[in-house]
């Protein structure tokens, strides 16, 4: 994933969770990423991809479905978390290569336990189902 990011992104999630749009790098965007992630089975589907190149910048933008598990997943209990909406992105070229120096999530819903997310948890990284 590092590979595909610009070493700053200007990053956009509060319409998922209580952050503010900001500016990170991109070894920081991974990092969160998999603390948050690690731990979940999770399948992230990109639908209708579009992108608009104007010299060297770009966006792009899409539909997302994620579909979340915790280990404890059974098939009865609430321990998953999905979510559907879009992503915008923005891109630039790197050396020859294009980054993505943008992203911004757009919820449209999520469908079961939030707390699963390590990004919206507040410190246990457990979960007794």
């Amino acid at each position: 994933m590092r590979l595909c990011l610009a070493n700053t992104i200007w990053t956009d999630y509060s319409s998922f969770r209580d952050v503010s749009p900001g500016k990170i790098s991109g070894d920081r965007y991974v990092a969160q990423r998999e603390a948050a992630l690690s731990t979940l089975d999770m399948q992230h589907n990109f639908l209708n991809l579009r992108v608009e190149i104007d010299d060297a910048t770009a966006r792009g933008w899409c539909n997302y479905i994620i579909h979340r598990f915790h280990p404890d997943f059974d098939g009865w209990n609430d321990a998953f978390l999905h979510s559907y909406g879009r992503y915008e992105f923005g891109f630039l070229q790197v050396d020859d290569e294009w980054r993505i120096s943008a992203i911004r999530q757009i919820l449209l819903r999520n469908h079961g336990d939030p707390e699963i997310h390590g990004a919206t948890r507040e410190v246990d990284n457990t979960r007794n189902v």
